[in-house]
């Protein structure tokens, strides 16, 4: 595959991703593919492998009868992507050298913009996802981050549909002051305590609101 070719079925796999996040392609929807490629602008041959790429990361289910389907919500999945989001999260925060003070006020900053969106629930979960993006930004294992992006790509429709009420939002500024705090004063330790503590509690919160705990 030429990287033109690459490009493209990243383009089209980040369009297909963005209607599964936002809803337009509900959960066990059929994913009409003449339509998909009509609007999208491309032959079957490129959404295809793009759709396959996006099988690869749950997002998509394919029948050989039947085409391709956006996989269902499950508690399942959620038991299994937010341990590994965990534990790639946890070792960028610990694989990076040092954060300034510049890092640390832009967290700061984003966590303010959070704290006081917690009523407009889509904002707050986009400024969540640019706090936790800056938090690893100066992680020097990009491989480690793309690992880390595609898992947290599957997880964020979940969170669109189950998170982001304003007991969340709080919740979630007070872990995030926790952890400026202790970079500030270079306690990565204790950063990395409440960041495993941040992914514990949504992986608590949507296992509940998927009826899995009591």
């Amino acid at each position: 595959m030429s990287r033109q070719e690459g490009n493209l079925r990243r383009s089209i796999a980040t369009d297909i991703l963005r209607d599964i996040v936002n809803g337009k392609l509900a959960p066990r929807s059929r994913i009409n593919e003449s339509q998909l490629s009509a609007m999208l602008g491309v032959s079957r041959t490129p959404l295809r492998e793009a759709l396959f790429s996006l099988e690869s990361l749950g997002l998509v289910e394919a029948d050989p009868r039947r085409g391709f389907f956006v996989a269902p919500l499950s508690a399942r999945e959620v038991r299994e992507l937010y341990p590994i989001g965990r534990a790639l999260d946890l070792l960028a925060v610990r694989s990076t050298a040092r954060f300034s003070k510049v890092t640390c006020d832009g967290l700061a900053s984003l966590n303010e913009r959070f704290l006081s969106a917690r009523r407009h629930a889509e904002r707050a979960r986009r400024l969540d996802r640019d706090f936790h993006r800056t938090l690893v930004s100066d992680c020097p294992n990009r491989r480690l981050l793309v690992l880390l992006e595609n898992v947290q790509a599957s997880m964020e429709r979940y969170e669109r549909a189950y998170m982001g009420d304003q007991h969340d939002v709080e919740h979630s500024a007070a872990q995030h002051s926790r952890i400026v705090r202790a970079l500030r004063t270079n306690d990565l330790e204790a950063a990395l305590e409440v960041l495993g503590q941040q992914w514990d509690y949504s992986l608590e919160r949507l296992l509940l609101r998927l009826g899995e705990l009591p």
